[in-house]
């Protein structure tokens, strides 16, 4: 009888032991168990307005782009710089009787009846550089091309797809163009398109472009030594465009934040609010929402904006960034950004809490987006997150 007494007493005092292992409450699908010392928090959602913003110049590198702009509309300007390059060393030296440029066309900005007039000057200095401004362009005119234009004949019908047809009248500097292929006493630095219209900008497919259907051409007809006529075409080369505009005539309301392509104005957002969650970091972001509105009345856009995390220097570094989704369903289209990674860089510091707001291919447009920066419809970042405790 004891012995049966003692074995129930060890049964009881196991079964107790086992039991106080399993205590812990089970999660939602019962596979497991969560510990009862963690405290997740309270999930919270914030909203968070603009502290501060600007409007900040930007160079585009037009030449890698897959097109270029020429034209003037209103105070915006953009010029051509267009070289053809690398002929084969069966055509150098041959006697050139004529020749054209096409260039394929794919987008206006402006006035779409108007007529696209300009005048080509002869380069006589590299004009690749991307460093090169409309200032430094036009204010030092001699040193970069001839200001004398070339005679020409043009054909430019109207409509966004159609291709333009430049004639060049007088061949001597193509002869020069073609005398060699070891360029060294600046024979051939292309071609600057001044534009002398008022009403539109056009933009035209570069060389960057993979289908070479739609590529500047330049097509030549030649002499050989017999002298029969024969007519090459020639698709090598580098294009890019240097725009302007009268900052002035942009920038009009102090409250408003503008993006502006072609040219490149960009907003610079300042987020300096969000302080109240920092001083709780460590916190688990599960969602942020960057909105910010356009005064449509006001603003020519078609396309999308880009934001982007901004280093400590106040430059965009790229680390995070996003593209907008837009909701015209109400009388102020939105633009919002999925915003997470950024709100996660700026409570750990890793970047300056500021985004930057850019168009989106802002080289490929002139398209312009005037934001509220001031009142009701201030951008603002919508956080749900919980302390991690």
């Amino acid at each position: 009888m004891k012995v049966f007494r003692f074995n129930l007493l060890i049964g009881i005092v196991s079964m107790l032991f086992f039991l106080s292992a399993c205590n812990d409450t089970p999660n939602s699908i019962g596979n497991g168990s969560l510990n009862k010392k963690v405290d997740y928090g309270t999930v919270t959602v914030d909203t968070f307005y603009a502290t501060d913003f600007s409007t900040i110049p930007n160079q585009i590198l037009t030449s890698s782009l897959d097109r270029f702009m020429l034209g003037n509309y209103k105070t915006y300007q953009a010029w051509t710089c267009i070289k053809f390059f690398q002929w084969p060393d069966s055509l150098t030296g041959k006697t050139i009787t004529s020749a054209t440029i096409q260039l394929k066309g794919l987008y206006h900005f402006g006035d779409s009846t108007a007529s696209l007039t300009f005048d080509a000057l002869r380069a006589v200095q590299s004009l690749t550089n991307d460093s090169l401004t409309y200032d430094s362009l036009t204010l030092n005119s001699n040193f970069y091309y001839n200001n004398s234009p070339l005679p020409i004949k043009t054909f430019i019908p109207v409509g966004d797809t159609e291709a333009i047809t430049i004639s060049i009248l007088d061949t001597t500097m193509l002869r020069e163009w073609f005398s060699t292929n070891t360029d060294t006493m600046h024979l051939n630095d292309g071609l600057i398109l001044r534009p002398t219209n008022s009403n539109i900008i056009k933009g035209f497919y570069s060389f960057n472009n993979s289908d070479t259907a739609v590529i500047p051409t330049l097509s030549i007809t030649y002499l050989d030594t017999n002298g029969n006529a024969f007519t090459y075409s020639h698709k090598v080369g580098f294009a890019k465009y240097i725009s302007t505009l009268n900052r002035a005539s942009l920038i009009t309301d102090n409250n408003l934040i503008y993006v502006q392509n072609g040219i490149s104005y960009r907003g610079l957002v300042s987020f300096d609010s969000i302080s109240k969650v920092s001083s709780n970091w460590p916190i688990s972001i599960f969602r942020a929402v960057l909105q910010v509105t356009l005064q449509s009345s006001v603003s020519v856009s078609r396309d999308s904006l880009y934001i982007s995390t901004v280093g400590s220097s106040g430059v965009a570094d790229g680390v995070a960034y996003s593209v907008s989704q837009r909701d015209i369903s109400g009388s102020h289209p939105l633009y919002s950004f999925d915003a997470r990674q950024i709100a996660i860089r700026w409570l750990s510091n890793a970047s300056a809490r500021k985004v930057l707001l850019s168009g989106y291919a802002e080289g490929s447009s002139f398209d312009l987006f005037k934001l509220y920066g001031n009142g009701v419809y201030k951008p603002r970042i919508i956080i749900t997150y919980s302390l991690q405790r």
